[in-house]
């Protein structure tokens, strides 16, 4: 039924999407869905989404919707080994997981399996090579990336500011340091003078709280929420949804 659900969305749902692909260099074929804002300009910001682990860029589409509705591009990636990006060099590699999983314990022997299998600290380089591509061949603004990413893609991002001239980042619900490197992570957010936005729940069942403590302290201009509760990566996003819009216009301030 989901594979279902995801074809009937791709047909549908991403009709004025266009489709990019680009090539990893360790050889994966990385999807993305690249759509312009209605309104017409010569060069517009682009928002770069990274989704968590387990799932897809589909769980983006209604948040990416609204911001193209305040003037933003956007590209929806499929991360390494999700979704469509799981073709490597000829073979299929794709993450392990199963949505029915009975604990957290399950969900992070799935999580260090797939780590093994795809290696998720090649991501920020994944998604470098994206912002090379769209730079290249969209009208996008260089001077107006900014990356969003839940829990997996949240974590992800962080290094990306040490790789590209980046805007602002959103992390919500990131996990830890050590997962793309922690002295590689700590290098490139505290040389990062740039907005950087942490969000997580306060019980938080993978410790995202813990985690975005620990990169407010190293950020160099970073805003930390915490919100009640124990959700985790993008469903706290009708919670905090409107301070992340708040939180971009202060950025069109600045750039303004």
């Amino acid at each position: 039924m989901v594979n279902i659900l995801f074809v009937f969305f791709l047909i549908f749902g991403m009709v004025y999407s266009k489709e990019l692909t680009i090539r990893s260099e360790d050889g994966f074929i990385l999807k993305g869905f690249f759509d312009y804002p209605s309104e017409k300009k010569d060069k517009y910001p682009v928002i770069i989404f990274a989704h968590q682990f387990g799932t897809t860029h589909m769980i983006w589409s209604e948040f990416a919707k609204e911001l193209r509705g305040k003037g933003y591009a956007t590209l929806l990636i499929d991360l390494r080994g999700h979704g469509l990006s799981v073709m490597q060099n000829g073979k299929e590699n794709r993450i392990i997981f199963n949505k029915n999983f009975s604990s957290l314990v399950d969900l992070i022997s799935f999580f260090k399996k797939s780590n093994k299998k795809v290696n998720f600290s090649k991501i920020p380089e994944d998604i470098a090579l994206w912002i090379d591509h769209i730079i290249e061949n969209e009208k996008v603004d260089p001077n107006q990336i900014i990356l969003i990413g839940a829990s997996l893609g949240a974590t992800s991002i962080i290094p990306v500011v040490s790789m590209q001239d980046i805007s602002a980042i959103v992390c919500i619900s990131p996990g830890s340091p050590k997962i793309m490197g922690e002295e590689n992570v700590k290098l490139s957010l505290s040389s990062y003078m740039n907005p950087s936005m942490f969000i997580s729940s306060l019980n938080d069942p993978v410790g995202s709280e813990k985690y975005s403590r620990y990169y407010m302290r190293i950020s160099n201009n970073g805003t930390f929420l915490v919100v009640s509760g124990k959700g985790h990566g993008v469903v706290l996003l009708k919670k905090v949804k409107g301070y992340i819009f708040q939180f971009l216009k202060n950025i069109e301030k600045q750039v303004k």
